[in-house]
């Protein structure tokens, strides 16, 4: 495994235990389902980027960018509903990622987070652009820190990331990077996606680097990472843009499998019954269920 230390940090000593893989990736060879490009007459999935799951419906949220809106899903992938409006104070443009909290679905784009009930209904918007306190520029991957609530904010063109407790208040930031791209958490550390090199920072919860990880594996390189997803066996799935995959691999970074897919993918996740939920771009225009 290559490492390096950009941020000018020693890594520690990795103390990962080899765990077992648990989702049989090997299997995800066709998909099981994969949506309309269009649905019922409504305007064409186009330019899809990120993805959740509603881990109690199995709802399937997903960002069409070209059409500044969210359109859901149901488990099967068929088309429930749309919300996002690029007028007035919603002012939806570009939505990128998404992240499920409490009964609401927080949701990053241009300059900014938006924030709605599952159901789609407006409640607030958070930031404007710049690069101070609160303010993004394209901000990308969004998570929660499960132990304190706290929300990190990939801020893109502001190469940080930034740190919002769960009344939207600005705490502090995390990083320089250069490209940061998406944000993740395990029991053990916060994983950052860099897509310069490209490169996964592991910072551990008090936000002190401890390693970081740039060619994921030797001989399977990941060329153009879009986003990431960390199952319950701490593997970390990679949208892979370039080689038209999803290249997983083990909390050591050894890489398991690579899952094919038409078209590049820029989003994936895994719901409760380890189907693999994938977004691709170009091609395909449409979410595809492994």
């Amino acid at each position: 495994m290559a490492t390096s230390n950009p941020i000018g940090l020693e890594p520690v000593e990795d103390n990962l235990e080899r765990v077992r893989t648990g989702i049989d990736y090997s299997s995800k060879i066709q998909p099981l389902v994969s949506a309309s490009k269009r649905e019922n007459g409504k305007e064409e999935l186009k330019w899809l980027q990120g993805v959740t799951v509603d881990d109690k419906t199995g709802d399937i949220y997903i960002a069409d960018c070209f059409n500044d809106c969210v359109k859901v899903f149901d488990s099967t992938a068929k088309y429930m509903f749309k919300f996002g409006d690029r007028r007035g104070e919603v002012n939806m443009s570009n939505p990128k990622s998404f992240v499920i909290y409490k009964s609401r679905i927080l949701i990053t784009h241009n300059h900014g987070i938006l924030n709605y009930t599952l159901d789609g209904e407006f409640l607030s918007r958070i930031g404007k652009y710049g690069k101070g306190k609160l303010e993004f520029k394209y901000p990308e991957g969004i998570a929660i820190n499960e132990s304190n609530d706290d929300i990190y904010i990939c801020d893109y063109f502001n190469k940080r990331v930034q740190i919002l407790s769960q009344d939207f208040q600005f705490k502090s930031l995390l990083g320089l990077f250069k490209c940061p791209r998406d944000v993740k958490f395990s029991q053990e550390y916060i994983y950052v996606l860099d897509t310069s090199n490209p490169c996964i920072h592991l910072f551990n919860h008090n936000h002190i680097l401890q390693k970081s990880v740039i060619s994921l594996g030797q001989g399977n390189q990941v060329i153009t990472p879009r986003s990431f997803f960390i199952d319950n066996s701490n593997n970390i799935l990679i949208a892979d843009c370039s080689s038209n995959s999803i290249s997983i691999f083990n909390p050591e970074f050894q890489s398991i499998y690579n899952i094919p897919v038409l078209g590049q993918p820029t989003a994936v996740t895994v719901d409760n019954h380890d189907r693999v939920i994938v977004m691709c771009d170009r091609t395909v225009n449409c979410p595809l269920i492994f």
